[in-house]
């Protein structure tokens, strides 16, 4: 596979994981309770998150990422998941996805760039 591909390949990886929280969050924050199949990709994500080896570079990648930027929510990864299984999210868990969100959206304009050959 070319390089190209690889870097598209992610970039849409990415681009759907922030999709999928986006999605999430506005459903939270506005007292929505949200459907199975828009928790799903997010609970997907966070659980292979939690696989620390065993995930996907890209997961690993974006594990690195929110760890380094949103430290609290990284550290309440198990928290988080049950919170979201439960349909009881605080107001903490919110936070950690927005924070979540803004990764995932800072590596999604790094790929693009990365796309455009910048």
């Amino acid at each position: 596979m070319s390089e190209i591909g690889i870097h598209a390949g992610g970039y849409q990886r990415v681009s759907d994981y922030a999709r999928s929280v986006d999605r999430l969050l506005l459903d939270l924050r506005s007292g929505v309770s949200p459907d199975a199949e828009i928790v799903a990709p997010v609970l997907s994500l966070l659980e292979a998150m939690q696989q620390e080896r065993s995930a996907a570079p890209l997961v690993q990648l974006l594990r690195l990422q929110w760890q380094s930027v949103g430290r609290t929510g990284f550290k309440r990864l198990g928290g988080i998941i049950s919170e979201l299984k439960a349909e009881h999210p605080s107001n903490q868990t919110l936070d950690d996805l927005e924070s979540l969100a803004t990764t995932l959206d800072r590596e999604r304009v790094t790929m693009r760039l990365r796309l455009r050959g910048i």
